[in-house]
């Protein structure tokens, strides 16, 4: 169970996450759906509540145009206006406010508040909604039941000549019902739309973040394959690496045995008492070989480390090339001026390269002549150089000069060469040819210590 669980984690939490995202996104799209329909909803009731003083406003003025005289306006024309049809009540009042004439007569408390009486001056018409107007409270005679009705109040100040002072004022109170219906009817029509806008809405949020998910955890999923290639690969480089390193430690050993095995045979063939000793030479030489390339690829396998100075290095190359330099009557001479350390692991393949080049410059070298091998420390490199005073390198060979089976030397193999680059190469090092001619031969190993 636990690995199920273990492998539907990370889709869980990617789903509770966009149903998290979805839900934070959709309830901002309705906040933001519901205040503009709030806005749109107060902007629609205004502009018809105020239509009807539109309406009302040329009536009213036509009204007192057919009852005023040049010489005596008057407003009681307004008054007729209550026999409309809707209309529950007309009040008249003049220019100063107070009231001239109601119909019905019996309304209670008939007067014109002065907020209203100064915003008419200002405006010119007020209209105000009333839901439930208290009808027992400004009329007489109403009926329990029809107390609470829907009433549209509207003011209008009425004016003789534009920017002259308004002769009167006039209050309608009109049937609201119809009002009431019509706004109903839009709130509706508004609530509709909104909630089909929020629908759809809701539809296109668990869509995008329905596929935003989708696409994220195939994101996640490739993220994943790819991790675990890179981590297949990285395993199989290091892998390769590693037997990359053997084989060419033991392609040294097997070069580096080349020599001694064919010395050895001569020697026991021939059975002179010189020859056994060149016998036991080889075999010695042999036996030490062996013995430093089981001691690096037992060092390489258990990940072993230690470190090795500049004398330890100079006294492994001095002591690996002597028998053969004595053999061939060559003068070896290895000087160190490298005060620093190496790692095991790099130190041991600098002597192998070391022995390959040293094996060359001897067998290049003719009796009497001198060998030269040093360690220097140049800034960060270790530089290592082994010259010899041959004949040198013919020029038709230095082109393939590090290509295997290719032997400036008779009986040569063409490895040396080669396998001392790759080596080089695995310890981040860089062999090259500094100098050759008639004078000698010099090999250069630049090897960063960083």
């Amino acid at each position: 169970m636990t690995g199920p669980l273990h492998s539907r984690r990370p889709a869980l939490v990617l789903a509770l996450a966009a149903l998290g995202t979805g839900g934070l996104l959709f309830a901002a799209f309705a906040v933001m759906v519901l205040r503009s329909r709030a806005e749109l909803v107060g902007e629609l009731h205004r502009r018809i509540i105020e239509r009807e003083a539109a309406v009302l406003r040329p009536f009213a003025l036509q009204q007192v145009a057919d009852e005023n005289s040049p010489d005596r306006p008057t407003l009681t024309g307004l008054l007729r206006s209550a026999r409309q049809e809707g209309m529950i009540a007309v009040a008249v009042f003049d220019g100063a406010g107070s009231t001239i004439g109601t119909v019905p007569a019996d309304q209670l408390f008939v007067e014109l508040p002065i907020d209203d009486y100064v915003r008419l001056q200002s405006t010119g018409a007020i209209s105000r909604y009333h839901p439930e107007f208290p009808l027992d409270q400004y009329f007489t005679g109403v009926a329990p039941g029809q107390s609470r009705v829907p009433v549209l109040e509207v003011l209008l100040a009425v004016f003789s000549r534009p920017a002259t002072p308004a002769l009167g004022f006039v209050r309608y109170t009109i049937d609201g019902r119809p009002l009431e219906r019509e706004l109903a009817a839009i709130d509706a029509r508004l609530g509709r739309q909104t909630t089909n806008t929020l629908a759809l809405g809701a539809v296109v949020v668990a869509l995008v973040m329905a596929g935003a998910a989708w696409g994220l955890h195939r994101a996640q999923r490739t993220i994943a394959e790819r991790n675990d290639r890179l981590t297949r690969a990285h395993f199989e480089l290091t892998l390769a690496a590693k037997a990359s390193a053997l084989g060419q430690i033991t392609s040294h050993l097997i070069h580096g045995l080349q020599g001694p095995v064919a010395g050895l045979r001569a020697a026991v063939a021939t059975q002179g008492e010189s020859d056994w000793r060149s016998a036991a030479d080889y075999a010695e030489r042999m036996q030490a070989m062996i013995q430093e390339t089981v001691a690096l690829l037992r060092d390489i396998g258990a990940n072993a480390r230690y470190e090795i100075d500049g004398p330890e290095i100079a006294a492994a190359i001095r002591e690996r090339a002597r028998a053969m330099a004595e053999q061939q009557g060559v003068q070896l001479a290895v000087t160190n001026q490298f005060p620093g350390t190496l790692d095991s692991h790099r130190g041991g393949v600098l002597c192998l390269i070391a022995a390959n080049l040293v094996q060359n410059a001897v067998a290049a070298s003719q009796p009497g002549r001198r060998v030269d091998v040093s360690l220097v420390s140049e800034g960060g490199t270790l530089v290592l150089t082994v010259a010899d005073e041959g004949p040198g390198i013919p020029e038709a060979q230095r082109a393939h000069l590090f290509v295997p089976g290719r032997s400036s030397r008779t009986g040569g193999s063409g490895l040396g060469l080669s396998i001392s680059q790759l080596l080089a190469r695995q310890i981040g090092a860089e062999l090259t040819l500094a100098a050759t001619g008639p004078k000698g031969t010099t090999f250069r190993v630049s090897l960063p210590l960083a």
